[in-house]
């Protein structure tokens, strides 16, 4: 039953039956041509992604891409949140858990945002689901326990059926023997109300597990059987392939032989739709009774069969999460080519003034001595102007090498650790389960510093491809803090760490908000780090002649004296003390940069007892 949970993430957006989809799609397609809105064409892109999961599940991530794309052009947050839940069920059926979480993560804080209480309860859910199938059932459970007491407060209560019925799924003994029925119940009014058949045949599978835990035996099993038979005549696939393989794994043990047939019946469908997960479990299960039965010929081809799955797999988790170098660099290039044009204009600017200079000069000889020295300040503060900008150019150009240099190395180690893990795995049948969850959690430690890394670098390229033009605007200081602050929210929770916000509400700084927010939340983040557990990290302000000043202190155990004047320095060697550093560094040499492109400045310093405070300061507007 463990994954029955992606069947109910897909259903969120999809409360037809499964012909009725095929018609939606076609409708769509039909459709999308001849919307000239944007917001509605990103919306149709959204349900079309989430209604495509189940034929073609590379359109699906197409779709969500683009119109999570297209919705972050028009700032339109509705449609990056739908956009990022869609990404989220594609990589949890493509088994990358990590990615899945940081995505579903990513849309229920949106959602967060926008108050969205029906979604926020399907994204905690998802999450819960996430954890569940990731063994971590006190997260899940947690998870579960925050979704049920929301959706117990909403008027539009549809997703309360999925809800309760995924809950009982995956922790029956968490729901009181007297409740179950109450749940179950519950969760049938629900989906009759909203003419919901999926959620109704969840229901049935749940009543036929009741009646197997009841010793029930042939009332459960023909209810199963019925209840799969329904769902693959109405193309839900995904819900019938894990009916199909609870009936294999039921007949098992007492008739091997038709648990095989339930098996063969659940990797045919999934190798006709593609479904990778579903086609790992069925084969290895397979594997696992021919092995048994010494049966040569059906093992090796079942061995063959997983091995090029596992490889599938790890191309595949392979692309997701490390072509971004390959973006990264590009766009460096183009950067390159940029600034070559823009010099190359400024030189024709130049040209251009020297050559009117000239004309002036001879048509107008006898004006010579009147504007000779007018002309010498022109040309002075020309040069002047195009001096201070090739060394400007300099600066970035340096500072750009240094920043691939540094990403080479600070991705070289995780991305070295996890392809060692990977062919350490290969031979995972020699490990205990303990020493298994060590590799994976060192695996999961090494994806994390990447994907930080990779999430500064490209905030800062998406700054230096915009053709920035700062423009300051005047910003209510703790509101920017508050919103800095909401979506550590959950991780908070997790290490007991406490934020206080000291700064004044009447405080105003006139600044870049994009900018002045990527700083907030990377000083935040740092400080979260290297914070202890029930430690508490406190934000001040204070208003000085001519700037006003924001520090973000932690408890943690502070900055050494060596390190302290090269923290913000790109030219400075990298050097690391521990595996919280990483990632660390990068960000602040953008923080560095992009407080400069506001003409403030930026420093760290130790706290009177302990802890390190990260402080910047912003000019007062004249």
């Amino acid at each position: 039953m463990k994954k029955t949970f992606v069947f109910f993430m897909l259903l969120l957006f999809a409360f037809t039956n499964g012909y009725g989809q095929v018609k939606a799609i076609n409708k769509i397609k039909k459709d999308i041509p001849h919307i000239t809105d944007s917001i509605q064409y990103v919306d149709a892109l959204n349900r079309l992604g989430i209604l495509m999961y189940e034929s073609n599940m590379d359109s699906a991530f197409y779709c969500a891409k683009r119109a999570r794309s297209i919705a972050e052009r028009l700032k339109y947050q509705h449609g990056i949140a739908d956009a990022l839940n869609t990404l989220g069920i594609v990589y949890d059926l493509r088994g990358n858990l990590q990615l899945s979480l940081r995505y579903y993560n990513d849309a229920y804080n949106h959602y967060l945002a926008l108050h969205d209480s029906s979604n926020i309860v399907q994204t905690l859910m998802n999450i819960g689901l996430v954890f569940n199938e990731n063994k971590e059932d006190k997260k899940s459970i947690k998870m579960f326990k925050k979704a049920i007491s929301l959706g117990n407060t909403i008027k539009q209560d549809s997703i309360m059926s999925l809800v309760l019925c995924n809950y009982l799924l995956m922790y029956p003994d968490q729901v009181p023997k007297d409740s179950v029925l109450n749940y179950l119940n519950k969760a049938r009014r629900i989906a009759i109300s909203y003419k919901d058949n999926r959620s109704l045949l969840e229901v049935d599978q749940i009543q036929a597990l009741l009646y197997l835990k009841d010793n029930e035996l042939e009332k459960g099993l023909n209810l199963l059987q019925k209840t799969a038979t329904e769902g693959i005549a109405i193309g839900l696939n995904y819900f019938s392939l894990d009916l199909i393989m609870s009936l294999g794994d039921l007949y098992r043990n007492g008739n091997v032989n038709k648990g095989i047939e339930y098996y063969k019946q659940g990797l045919n469908i999934a190798d006709l739709k593609g479904y990778h997960m579903y086609q790992k479990v069925f084969g290895k299960k397979l594997y696992d009774i021919y092995i048994s039965q010494n049966d040569l010929k059906e093992t090796k081809y079942y061995s063959e069969k997983l091995l090029k799955l596992y490889d599938d797999e790890e191309q595949f988790n392979n692309t997701s999460g490390f072509d971004y170098i390959d973006y990264a660099l590009k766009d460096q290039q183009l950067e390159a080519v940029i600034i070559k044009s823009q010099t190359k204009k400024i030189f024709i600017i130049v040209l251009g003034v020297l050559l009117v200079i000239t004309a002036i000069t001879i048509l107008f000889i006898y004006r010579l001595y009147r504007l000779k020295q007018k002309h010498a300040v022109t040309l002075e503060a020309l040069n002047r102007s195009v001096l201070l900008r090739n060394e400007k150019l300099e600066i970035d150009h340096e500072f750009n090498n240094r920043l691939v240099s540094i990403l080479a190395h600070d991705f070289r180690q995780p991305i070295g650790t996890l392809k060692t893990l990977a062919s350490v795995l290969k031979d995972a049948d020699s490990f205990t389960r303990e020493e298994l969850m060590e590799l994976v959690d060192t695996m999961e430690h090494s994806s994390n510093v990447s994907l930080e890394i990779f999430e500064n670098i490209l905030q800062w390229i998406k700054q230096q491809l915009s053709g920035f033009n700062y423009q300051p605007t005047p910003l209510h200081l703790k509101e920017l803090v508050d919103e800095a602050l909401l979506p550590f929210s959950l991780i908070a929770e997790e290490y007991q760490l406490k934020f206080i916000n000291n700064v004044d509400q009447h405080v105003i700084i006139h600044a870049d908000k994009e900018l002045i927010q990527f700083i907030n939340r990377n000083f935040i983040h740092n400080a979260i780090k290297f914070s202890p557990k029930h430690s508490t990290i406190t934000i001040t302000s204070s208003v000085h002649p001519g700037e006003t000043s924001i520090c973000v202190q932690d408890e943690g155990e502070g900055i050494s004296a060596e390190k302290m004047g090269s923290i913000f320095n790109f030219k400075s060697e990298m050097r690391y003390s521990n595996e919280k550093e990483k990632g660390a560094g990068v960000a602040l040499m953008i923080c560095k940069d992009f407080i400069e492109k506001m003409s403030g400045r930026i420093w760290a310093e130790n706290g009177g007892k302990k802890g390190a405070a990260f402080c910047y300061a912003l000019p007062h507007l004249k």
